[in-house]
């Protein structure tokens, strides 16, 4: 017969897509897009200037500043229908923006200038520093106000952890040139984040939320690479600069539940 060709396997998915259809059909998708600002730790900053083979610089600039700038970004998210100690976990994933520039500064240089020891107040450059980050995170929220028209609850306090891919490019200019150029690098590093909100519905498909994230990156190395000329002579200018990023958001968002 027919029925005795069918794989014990079907019956198997079958009794699983049966167990599961109660937490799918309580599952929740969603999109969302926010806005905040960026506040970045002051970081040290390892730095090497070398004109064809001689090194003009080589030390570490202590305590740089950042500026506070704009973060925007999106996420999209789901969260199971499965309960788990009266609340949901969830997976989501976002992308975000924000632009920590470095301004011009005075920094306690420690190293070599000029090929001699020092140990002094410098003069830093501005430098504008773009990040792009891609992110995985792994959620959980509990439902607060529960309600008949709201069964997800009116507020939904959550936290989480994830892991980032953050783009990283710094721009600045040459110093030694008789005309100097505008120059740039990219770096790409992972980065943990550490994330927590609070949701409010307005309705049942719409909420705005807040969110506070903690973002601490691998270190950053940017090569640079320039030929101009000193005093008329050519020259190639090459440096390197490392430093990690410490950065703490605060976010403004909107949010479509489904």
């Amino acid at each position: 017969m027919a029925s005795s060709r069918i794989p014990r396997s079907f019956y198997v998915v079958l009794t699983a897509v049966a167990l599961l259809a109660p937490s799918i059909a309580t599952a929740e998708p969603y999109l969302a897009t926010y806005v905040g600002a960026a506040f970045t730790e002051p970081k040290d900053l390892d730095t090497r200037v070398r004109l064809d083979t001689f090194t003009i610089v080589d030390g570490t600039a202590r305590d740089l500043k950042f500026e506070t700038s704009v973060v925007v970004g999106g996420k999209v998210g789901y969260f199971f229908g499965a309960s788990l100690l009266g609340g949901n976990v969830g997976l989501e994933a976002e992308a975000y923006h924000f632009q920590p520039d470095a301004m011009q500064q005075s920094s306690r240089f420690v190293g070599s200038l000029g090929g001699a020891p020092a140990d002094r107040l410098v003069r830093v450059q501005h430098a504008d520093l773009d990040v792009t980050g891609a992110a995985l995170n792994v959620l959980y929220r509990v439902p607060l106000a529960t309600s008949a028209e709201l069964p997800r609850g009116r507020f939904q306090p959550y936290a989480g952890v994830g892991l980032a891919v953050l783009i990283a490019k710094l721009s600045t200019t040459t110093t030694p040139f008789d005309v100097n150029k505008t120059i740039s690098a990219t770096d790409v590093q992972p980065a943990l984040q550490v994330l927590g909100g609070v949701r409010m519905f307005l309705s049942p498909h719409v909420a705005v939320f807040v969110e506070y994230k903690f973002l601490q990156s691998e270190t950053f190395t940017f090569d640079f690479r320039e030929a101009g000329t000193v005093g008329g002579a050519p020259f190639v200018e090459t440096a390197r600069d490392r430093a990690d990023l410490t950065s703490h958001h605060i976010s403004f968002g909107v949010g479509v539940h489904w």
